[in-house]
């Protein structure tokens, strides 16, 4: 079953409302739809999730890889959505900082590949 958003979930994300219970709904949904194989519905049930909660790094996480997989590690959009997670992650405290250090080996990655320059080791 392909992803429909919810029109409560769409009224909280236009008015720019936090809802962690939805957020966290909406991870779980985007996991499922993964594992029956639709990862563009997942991409787009991680996509809300991450706007109805700016802190949930999980949702960006998942969102950034599933970028990469239909996007392809080099493009703009791929980088943009792990830097996102980045910016993200270090204030989650449910993201490890192993998990963390691994991303942003992946993005330095990424940069060298796109010629782009490169994050610093650590957010200062």
């Amino acid at each position: 079953m392909p992803y429909v958003p919810k029109f409560k979930h769409l009224t909280k994300i236009l008015f720019g409302q936090r809802d962690v219970a939805a957020a966290e709904g909406l991870w779980f949904e985007g996991t499922w739809l993964h594992e029956q194989g639709d990862t563009e519905g997942a991409r787009q049930a991680f996509h809300h999730s991450r706007l109805l909660d700016r802190q949930f790094g999980g949702a960006y996480y998942n969102y950034a890889a599933l970028t990469e997989k239909l996007r392809g590690a080099k493009s703009e959009e791929t980088l943009r959505a792990w830097k996102d997670y980045l910016e993200v992650a270090v204030n989650d405290k449910r993201q490890t900082a192993m998990v963390v250090e691994k991303v942003r080996s992946h993005v330095r990655d990424i940069e060298k590949a796109m010629g782009k320059s490169s994050l610093p080791t650590e957010k200062g």
